[in-house]
């Protein structure tokens, strides 16, 4: 095989990876968990808003205009000495919300519940071009007016709303696609079609790219912490008052009887920790071979699963299932989908196969 082959193939390859055209049914459902997740976290602020976001709350308005506005900002500097830090560093943030503008009481519980009923709108795939767009936006803005609750949470949900803000998520299972079909059939013309996309190839693809990135990130940033090291590191998770369910007397007697044997302890904590490691490494590559991809994002999701339970991240952890979700094609979503509707007694009544006529399919 010479050269020129094989860029032509490599091409052909990455043409397809990214533009194959395929259906959008994973993210429609991936909208669906996001807006009804981001509703959730929304909903959240309500009992103590005027804290988080008012003039007067944790960081006052004034406090955060001169943070944003007149606070030196010095990039890292690359030689020991700090000798190529600029004389004259930039000032302020790259920072936008909502709630830097609008300040008095009235506004600022207005647009709550205005940003509320448009994550809930969102959720259900109504007016979702606009929708999504005002959803990221919102939930911006309680992000960059409440710095002081930042957390991992509120990163991903941002990633996520943003990919869905652009990716074509509402054009089945949603209230944008009735309307279609309802304005189809009240001109007595047949029921549109769906047409498998390059777009919706191309967006799920950039998810899952992201995702990896994530992941990666995560396993190689533990390696520089030294409790990964020497197997202690899942302690400070089980074992923190702070998140562990330690309400739980059943939880606090198999504690004590974890650490009651030291072989048992070391065993447990190495193997729990050799696992993360394995799992937060190896998913970025195994799960691009089609042997290895289903038991990754199932071990995964198990994973975010127990994080969930043991450290109190709940929601976290449904945000991390949601981009793990993304590995799946549309074509096993719904087989997925239907395996469990016939588990609830809903035979036949499930999503089925796509119809492909001339090109177009059904949804």
């Amino acid at each position: 095989m010479n050269l020129f082959s094989w860029l032509g193939e490599m091409v052909s390859g990455l043409n397809s990876f990214f533009f194959k055209p395929s259906l959008p049914q994973t993210l429609a459902m991936m909208r669906i968990m996001a807006g009804f997740g981001v509703f959730y976290i929304n909903l959240n602020w309500t009992p103590s808003l005027m804290e988080f976001v008012g003039p007067k709350g944790w960081i006052e308005h004034d406090t955060m205009e001169m943070i944003r506005t007149t606070t030196p900002f010095e990039g890292p500097s690359v030689l020991w000495d700090g000798s190529d830090r600029e004389p004259n560093p930039s000032r302020g943030t790259s920072s936008y919300s909502l709630f830097y503008h609008v300040t008095n009481p009235t506004g600022i519980w207005t647009l709550h519940w205005i940003i509320l009923v448009v994550n809930l709108m969102f959720a259900l795939g109504l007016f979702t071009r606009f929708t999504a767009v005002a959803t990221w936006i919102g939930t911006l803005s309680y992000i960059q007016r409440a710095q002081t609750s930042l957390f991992g949470m509120d990163t991903m949900s941002s990633i996520l709303l943003f990919y869905m803000m652009l990716a074509p998520c509402a054009r089945v299972w949603s209230l944008d696609r009735l309307i279609e079909i309802w304005q189809a059939k009240k001109q007595g013309l047949p029921e549109p079609m769906v047409e498998p996309s390059s777009e919706a190839t191309f967006f799920q693809r950039m998810i899952q790219i992201h995702f990896s990135i994530i992941y990666f990130g995560a396993g190689t940033s533990k390696l520089m912490g030294a409790s990964w090291w020497s197997g202690t590191a899942l302690w400070a998770c089980v074992a923190n008052y702070s998140f562990a369910p330690m309400q739980y007397d059943f939880y606090i007697r198999g504690l004590e009887a974890l650490v009651a044997n030291r072989w048992v302890w070391e065993l447990f904590m190495s193997g729990m920790t050799v696992f993360t490691l394995v799992l937060e490494l190896g998913f970025p590559f195994a799960v691009w071979m089609p042997q290895m991809r289903l038991p990754f994002m199932i071990v995964a999701i198990f994973f975010h699963t127990g994080i969930g339970i043991l450290m109190g991240l709940r929601i976290f952890s449904f945000l991390m299932c949601i981009f793990v979700f993304s590995f799946l094609t549309p074509e096993e979503l719904m087989a997925v989908l239907r395996y469990f509707g016939n588990l609830l007694g809903f035979q036949g009544k499930g999503p089925g196969t796509p119809r492909v006529s001339e090109g177009k399919v059904a949804a």
